[in-house]
């Protein structure tokens, strides 16, 4: 009678056992699987990956430089001051293709036109040091060397024929303004034939020459933008604090410059010039100390931006800041 009665009980248990795996509702092996990556992602979800800066990297790259072209030196018995504007027009033309510079004038660098240009070349030291007060990142220099116009043509007749061969040599530099290193020096010399038909009673072809370099000056600049565009790729950005106020910090870059809220900039004082004690040479210009981090919060007014404490002490007014990227994780 036990016997029967522990069978029954085993033959129940049995039952009970094969009910439970036709329950539809019943979570099988392959749902705990996907219950358990539910719970993955879930946990991914409320703990995301650390931030790898791969953002900033973008940031960085995107960050628009500010430079200066002036005036080229005109050496040439050519064309005179205006020919070398229009050099300078020129190279101007072609860097504002280049989605990373926004062109400053030279009046702007120099609004209170103070003498930049003596003895026959740029006083180099004012204008890096007011390059770097107005968060200028880059300068380009340059010289009209030599300016050739040879022709030839009917000396007779009403109308008079003349062929015009006229070749440039300039020579072009790109000086990086931190720290005042020349980064590029091209000389280039262009050549372009003109044909040119005069009545005998109009300006003599002299008269022309003034304008006829800028074609060959135009043309020999046209060979150096390939270069530029490699070189520049070396220079940094840089700006400056322009203003403290409590615990706000006033930079002269913002939005159009391309920087955004949540950008880290690094805060170095000013930079000194390091000076060979035997030689006396000139070496360069060292970065200033480093100081701490910034952290955009706002813009304001047509290309600022405002920052608070993210790390460090002691910052100043006119204190450089640069681009802070941290290591990827």
């Amino acid at each position: 009678m036990r016997k029967t009665s522990l069978f029954g009980l085993v033959l129940a248990l049995s039952v009970l056992t094969q009910c439970a795996s036709l329950n539809p509702f019943a979570s099988s092996g392959a749902d705990k699987e996907v219950n358990t990556e539910k719970v993955a992602q879930t946990n991914e979800n409320e703990n995301p990956p650390r931030y790898t800066w791969e953002i900033n990297e973008a940031i960085k790259n995107s960050v628009k430089k500010r430079i200066v072209v002036l005036n080229f030196h005109n050496r040439s018995q050519y064309g005179g001051k205006e020919l070398g504007e229009h050099a300078a027009k020129a190279v101007q033309d072609s860097i504002s293709k280049i989605p990373d510079f926004v062109i400053i004038s030279e009046e702007e660098l120099n609004p209170d036109e103070s003498n930049l240009f003596q003895d026959g070349k740029y006083n180099m030291k004012v204008i890096f040091d007011k390059a770097r007060a107005r968060g200028i990142s880059a300068l380009v220099t340059g010289t009209i060397d030599d300016v050739r116009i040879q022709e030839r043509g009917d000396e007779v007749g009403l109308f008079r024929t003349r062929y015009h061969s006229i070749t440039a040599k300039i020579k072009f530099q790109l000086h990086d303004a931190t720290n005042e290193k020349v980064l590029l020096s091209k000389s280039n010399t262009a050549e372009v034939l003109e044909e040119h038909t005069r009545f005998l009673a109009s300006p003599t072809v002299e008269s022309y020459d003034a304008t006829r370099a800028e074609g060959a000056v135009s043309k020999a600049i046209d060979k150096v933008i390939p270069l530029f565009s490699q070189y520049a790729k070396r220079i940094s950005w840089s700006g400056k604090i322009i203003k403290i106020e409590m615990n706000r910090f006033f930079i002269n870059a913002g939005e159009p410059t391309g920087i955004v809220p949540g950008q880290l900039l690094k805060v170095f004082g000013s930079s000194e010039p390091i000076i060979d004690d035997e030689s006396q040479q000139f070496l360069g210009m060292a970065p200033g100390r480093f100081k701490g981090i910034l952290k955009v919060v706002d813009y304001f007014g047509t290309d600022g931006s405002v920052a608070i404490l993210h790390a460090g002490a002691g910052f100043q007014e006119k204190d450089r800041v640069e681009i802070y990227s941290p290591p990827h994780n």
